[in-house]
């Protein structure tokens, strides 16, 4: 089948159709969760790295004679970033599941993977910066990397207010059905 693609592009150009047209907006939702699912995945694997990158350095930075890991200000930080990433974990194995099986809990398991493995990579390369202290903000290290990565991931698929409103959404639905 040939059709029109649009303004400025080719007229006739081969297509195939890849479901009815009343059906669009399901089928883009559809592979948006699957996407969701999938970036998570990569999301947990930059904010593990983070997280590990900033605790070597950490333990091996000395102020006051000891390891800066050793204050319990920093001790804290980590643990709740740890925790974030464990969070994350969880959700997007219940994501995965969900996909693996085509188990309805994908349309409310996507987005809470999403959400919680983008807060996770987020605050993991904003907190790696942060306690890399002056160096974090050079070029040397590879602080900015993760930061810009974070940013970058967490808008891909769309804002993660985005995807609390989707889950939010979800989940009224399935509440009122």
């Amino acid at each position: 089948e040939r059709v029109d693609i649009g303004a400025g592009g080719e007229q006739d150009a081969p297509a195939e159709l890849l479901g009815s047209e009343e059906g669009g907006a399901a089928r883009i939702d559809a592979l948006l969760d699957r996407a969701a699912v999938m970036m998570g995945f990569e999301q947990i694997g930059g904010a593990t790295r983070a997280f590990e990158i900033t605790r070597d350095f950490t333990m091996g930075r000395y102020a006051f004679g000891r390891p800066i890991a050793s204050f319990q200000a920093l001790k804290h930080r980590m643990a709740d970033l740890y925790v974030l990433i464990e969070l994350a974990k969880s959700n997007c194995y219940w994501a995965a599941w969900a996909l693996s099986e085509d188990n309805p809990e994908l349309a409310i398991a996507a987005p809470a993977a999403r959400v919680s493995a983008t807060e996770a990579f987020d605050t993991n390369a904003v907190e790696m910066v942060q306690m890399h202290g002056g160096v974090g903000f050079t070029w040397e290290y590879d602080c900015h990397l993760f930061y810009r990565r974070a940013k970058h991931q967490a808008v891909a698929l769309g804002s993660p207010t985005h995807w609390r409103e989707k889950l939010i959404q979800r989940l009224i639905a399935k509440q009122a059905a």
